[in-house]
C-alpha cells in the first residue's frame, strides 16, 4: 500500500444515539480521530471506541469541535481565540486522558466540521497550536498540506500530517462540499479521487478545474451511510499498489 494510510472520524455517537459505522469501519482504516464530546461521543464512548481501535490495530487520535452539538459541530460560531484555546484543551485532554485508560496512545488531533476552515485564519489557527502545545507538543496535527492552517503549524513547529478528504467532492476554490445531513457516496469516485492523488497528485473539482494535492493521509467520514463499503473500495484499490 505504499505509504497512503486511511483515516477516519470515529466516536460520534452519544447517549442513546448511534452515529456512523464504527464497528464495520474501523477494520479497514489505519487511524481514527476520536470525537471529545462537543459535537458528538460521550466518555463511555471515547473508551469504547479506542477499544475497539486497539483491537484492531489502529491508530488513535483526537478530534476535537466547536461546542455544538444540535448542529454537529457544522455551524460557525464567532468566538475569542483565548476562548478557542480553552475549550479545545478541556477537550482534548478529558479525550486523550480516556483514551489513554484504555492502554492506547493519542498519536494525532483533527479538528472537526467548521473548526477545520477556521483554522484558515490566523488568529484560530495560532489559538489551536496554543492548545495543541499545552495538550502534547509531540502530537501529529493533521491538515492540507496548501492551506494557511499548514503554515502556521510549521511556524508554530508543530508536527504535521497532510491529508484529503476521498469520501467528499471540493469546489472550485478547493474545498469541501460539506452536507448537513451525509448522503450514501459511490465507491467509485471515492476511489476514483484516490487515485488521481496517488497518479496525478491532484483533485478534480465540482468546477471541473484541477487542483494540486500533497497528501499520505486518505481521510473519511463514519457517518457517511455507506461508510464501510467507501472503506473497503479504498482499502481494496490501495492493496493493489
Amino acid at each position: 500500500m505504499a505509504n497512503w494510510f486511511i483515516n477516519c472520524d470515529c466516536g460520534e455517537s452519544y447517549g442513546r444515539l448511534s452515529v456512523g459505522q464504527d464497528e464495520a469501519v474501523v477494520p479497514l482504516i489505519h487511524s481514527a480521530n476520536i470525537a471529545c464530546g462537543f459535537h458528538g461521543g460521550d466518555p463511555s464512548t471515547i473508551r469504547r471506541t479506542a477499544r475497539l481501535a486497539a483491537s484492531h490495530g489502529v491508530d488513535c487520535g483526537l478530534h476535537p469541535s466547536l461546542p455544538d452539538l444540535m448542529g454537529f459541530g457544522r455551524r460557525v460560531m464567532a468566538m475569542d481565540p483565548g476562548e478557542l484555546t480553552d475549550i479545545l484543551i478541556y477537550q482534548m485532554g478529558a479525550t486523550k486522558a480516556l483514551v489513554e485508560a484504555e492502554g492506547v496512545r493519542c498519536l494525532h488531533v483533527k479538528p472537526h466540521g467548521v473548526l477545520y476552515t477556521m483554522l484558515y485564519e490566523e488568529r484560530y489557527a495560532h489559538a489551536f497550536a496554543d492548545a495543541v502545545q499545552a495538550v502534547d507538543p509531540k502530537i501529529a496535527w493533521i491538515c492540507e498540506a496548501h492551506k494557511p492552517t499548514a503554515r502556521i503549524a510549521r511556524e508554530r513547529g508543530c508536527n504535521t500530517v497532510f491529508e484529503f478528504t476521498a469520501d467528499r467532492a471540493y469546489d472550485a476554490d478547493g474545498n469541501l462540499v460539506i452536507t448537513r445531513m451525509p448522503e450514501p457516496v459511490d465507491p467509485d469516485f471515492a476511489v476514483a479521487q484516490v487515485r488521481q492523488v496517488v497518479t496525478e497528485g491532484k483533485l478534480t473539482t465540482t468546477a471541473g478545474t484541477t487542483r494540486d494535492v500533497d497528501a499520505t493521509l486518505i481521510c473519511i467520514h463514519s457517518d457517511t451511510p455507506n461508510s464501510a463499503e467507501v472503506a473497503a473500495a479504498i482499502r481494496q484499490y490501495l492493496e493493489t499498489l
